[in-house]
């Protein structure tokens, strides 16, 4: 497992991921009410370079979203007091813009779909092939940062042509 992680970060060295030209590890938020998985998620994520917090519970889980900015969440559809799908809102209404991703053990085509219409990035089944969750983190990572600069260079682009700032230089026009 350890070899196949460092496979991995290898690649992506050789392939020029971005994540390997930024100065910060990424913080991921991970949420499963089983302790041996979550434990097993984090040596796999920590070899892959990322921060890792986990959370047991769905409380535990909101407290970590208010103190902290995570780049991602992976949340497993099934715990303790609610499923999955609701604390993905839950924590889209701390954090609209962070990509989540949801586990399950418990997998239909009906709570895939309906994860992703409310808001998930993805979805995968328990259990999951580690490159593949790795590569769907990179990807949720990747598309939230394009997301982001788009809409910065939307920001940019509505400042500088809004109609209030267009300015009149005909004498007609100033009356």
């Amino acid at each position: 497992q350890e070899i196949e992680a460092s496979r991995h970060r290898d690649r992506r060295k050789k392939e020029g991921d971005f994540k390997m030209t930024t100065p910060s590890r990424k913080r991921i938020l991970v949420v499963d009410d089983d302790g041996n998985f979550l434990k097993i998620i984090r040596m796999r994520l920590e070899l892959a370079d990322y921060d890792v917090v986990t959370a047991l519970n769905e409380d535990e889980a909101i407290t970590n979203m208010r103190e902290e900015t995570f780049a991602l969440s992976i949340v497993d559809l099934k715990l303790v007091h609610k499923d999955g799908i609701s604390l993905m809102e839950e924590m889209h209404a701390i954090n609209p813009y962070m990509p989540i991703i949801i586990l399950t053990a418990h997998g239909s085509i009906e709570s895939g779909v309906e994860a992703v219409k409310k808001g998930a990035f993805n979805y995968l089944t328990k259990p999951f092939d580690p490159d593949e969750l790795l590569l769907q983190i990179e990807k949720a990572i990747e598309n939230q940062r394009l997301v982001s600069e788009v809409r910065r260079l939307e920001g940019l682009l509505k400042g500088r042509y809004d109609f209030q700032n267009i300015v009149a230089r005909s004498k007609k026009m100033q009356e």
